[in-house]
C-alpha cells in the first residue's frame, strides 16, 4: 500500500507544478483537488476534511491559504518536498540566487542524473523516471517550508534577491540554509560567493565542502589550469567551455558534487566540454548597425548583472531595468566596471536606477520600455550592447525568456533597416 492510499490532498495552485502534484497523489492511491485563485482573488476550497496541502511555490506566504489550512489545522507542503517523499534514489540539491541552472544541468551531465525542479521540470514527475539519481534545482521559494534532506546540497552563491518577495534579505537566507538543515549526513558544498553573514540559520549534520578559483580548499578548486577535488587533479581548465569566472565558478561546485555522488574525470571532463550556456544566458544576438548584442534577459539581480559586466569584452552600453525585487542598485553602480561606458534604464525600475547612478556620479539614459531601450543602445558609441536587466520582467513580459525573445526580435530589426 502506498503512503497516499486513501489521503485526500488540497492542491492550491494549478501551474506546472500543481499538475505535477495532483497527477502523483492520484497514480499513488491518494484523491486531490486543485484550486486556484479566480479574478487575483481568493479561491475558497471547497470541504475542510483534507491530510495534507500542497501549495505552489509561486504562492506568496503572505497569501490566505495558509492561514485557512493553519486554521483547520492542515498540514502544508510544497511540490519540492511531495517529490523528496517520494523520491527512492539519490537526490543532489541545488540552490543559489545564480549559477543554479547551469550547475544543475552540469551535475546531470557529469553524473547521468535527470535534472529537475525549478527548471521547468517538477520533482514529482522526474520521480516517475526511476533514475539512480536526482538533480534538482531549488528555489527559495520552493525551499521556504521545506523539510527535505537531500544526499549532497549546493548552495552556488548568496547575495540579496526577491526581496520583495521574501520580506528581508535575512528571511532570502534563511529559505537558501533550508536545502540543508535537514541532513544528518551526506554533504553540503558552498560556491566561493556564500558569505559567512547568509549561513546564520544554516544547521545542518552535512559535511561541508568548500569551492574556491583563487586558492586550495577542501572541495573543490582551480590551480595551475586544472580543476582539482580533494587535493587530486581531476581535468584542465581549457576544456570548459563556458565564459566568465563566474561560470569557472559554477563548475566548480559541479564537479564538487558530482565527485560526491562517484563521477570519474573522464565523465566531468566530457560534460565540461560539452557545456553550453543555456538560452538568455550571456547569448550571441547577433550583429547590427556595427555593434555586438548580448541577451542576459535571465540576469534578474544585481551580482548576475555585474558578473556578465566583467564576462563581456569591449567597450559596453548595458541595458537594465524592469520590475524592481527591493534590492540595491547602489550596489551596481558601487562596482560597475569603467567599460560599461553607458547605461540605460528602462520601465518600472528606471527612475530608481537612476537616482542610484547619480549618487554614484554615471549618467543613465531613462526610457520607457524595451524597445526604446534597443533604440537608444542602437546610438550609443560602445561597441558591445548588453541586456542584462538585474530586475524582473514582469512590468513589460511574462518571463525573462519572452524579454529576451523580445530583444533579439528589435536587434534582428535593426539589421533588416541597416
Amino acid at each position: 500500500m502506498d503512503i497516499f492510499d486513501g489521503k485526500k490532498f488540497l492542491i492550491y495552485g494549478g501551474g506546472i507544478s500543481g499538475k505535477a502534484a495532483f497527477d502523483a497523489v492520484e497514480r499513488r492511491g491518494g484523491r486531490a483537488v486543485i484550486f486556484n485563485d479566480v479574478d487575483g482573488a481568493f479561491s475558497v476550497p471547497s470541504g475542510d476534511d483534507y491530510d495534507l496541502a500542497v501549495i505552489s511555490p509561486g504562492i506568496r506566504p503572505t497569501h490566505p491559504i495558509y492561514t485557512y489550512c493553519a486554521d483547520r489545522g492542515i498540514p502544508v507542503i510544497g511540490e519540492a518536498e511531495l517529490g523528496f517523499r517520494l523520491a527512492t534514489c539519490r537526490i543532489v540539491g541545488v540552490t543559489g540566487t545564480n549559477g543554479k541552472t547551469t550547475v544543475t544541468r552540469l551535475i546531470a551531465e557529469m553524473t547521468g542524473g535527470v535534472a529537475c525542479g525549478n527548471i521547468g521540470y517538477p520533482i514529482t514527475e522526474a520521480v516517475g523516471q526511476k533514475s539512480k539519481l536526482l538533480v534538482c534545482e531549488l528555489s527559495s521559494f520552493q525551499l521556504r517550508e521545506a523539510d527535505i534532506a537531500p544526499d549532497v546540497a549546493v548552495i552556488t552563491n548568496i547575495t540579496a534577491d526577491h526581496i520583495d518577495w521574501h520580506g528581508s534579505a535575512e528571511e532570502y537566507y534563511r529559505c537558501k540554509c533550508m536545502i540543508a538543515n535537514g541532513m544528518t549526513g551526506g554533504y553540503l558544498v558552498l560556491g566561493e560567493n556564500v558569505p559567512i553573514a547568509a549561513l546564520a540559520t544554516l544547521r545542518t549534520g552535512a559535511q561541508i565542502l568548500r569551492c574556491a578559483t583563487d586558492r586550495p580548499v577542501d572541495g573543490a578548486y582551480t590551480q595551475g589550469g586544472y580543476f582539482w577535488f580533494g587535493g587530486k587533479r581531476v581535468c584542465p581548465i581549457d576544456y570548459f567551455r563556458l565564459n566568465g569566472r563566474h561560470n569557472v565558478s559554477n563548475a566548480l561546485c559541479a564537479v564538487a558534487a558530482a565527485k560526491c555522488v562517484g563521477a570519474d574525470n573522464s565523465q566531468i571532463l566530457t560534460a565540461l566540454s560539452r557545456a553550453v550556456a543555456a538560452p538568455h544566458r550571456l547569448e550571441n544576438a547577433g550583429r547590427a548597425v556595427g555593434k555586438r548584442w548580448i541577451d542576459d534577459s535571465k540576469s534578474t539581480n544585481v551580482s548576475s548583472c555585474l558578473a556578465a559586466v566583467e564576462a563581456t569584452a569591449g567597450r559596453i552600453c548595458l541595458i537594465t531595468g524592469g520590475r524592481d525585487k527591493g534590492l540595491d542598485f547602489a550596489e551596481l553602480f558601487g562596482a560597475l566596471p569603467e567599460k560599461a561606458t553607458e547605461v540605460i534604464a528602462m520601465g518600472e525600475c528606471a527612475v530608481k536606477i537612476e537616482r542610484a547612478a547619480a549618487t554614484a556620479g554615471r549618467r543613465v539614459t531613462v526610457v520607457k520600455n524595451l524597445a526604446a531601450a534597443v533604440e537608444a543602445a542602437a546610438r550609443s558609441d560602445a561597441d558591445t550592447v548588453l541586456l542584462s536587466p538585474a530586475c524582473a520582467s514582469f512590468d513589460e513580459f511574462g518571463n525573462y525568456a519572452e524579454r529576451g525573445e523580445a530583444f533579439k526580435a528589435e536587434v534582428a530589426r535593426l539589421g533588416a533597416e541597416k
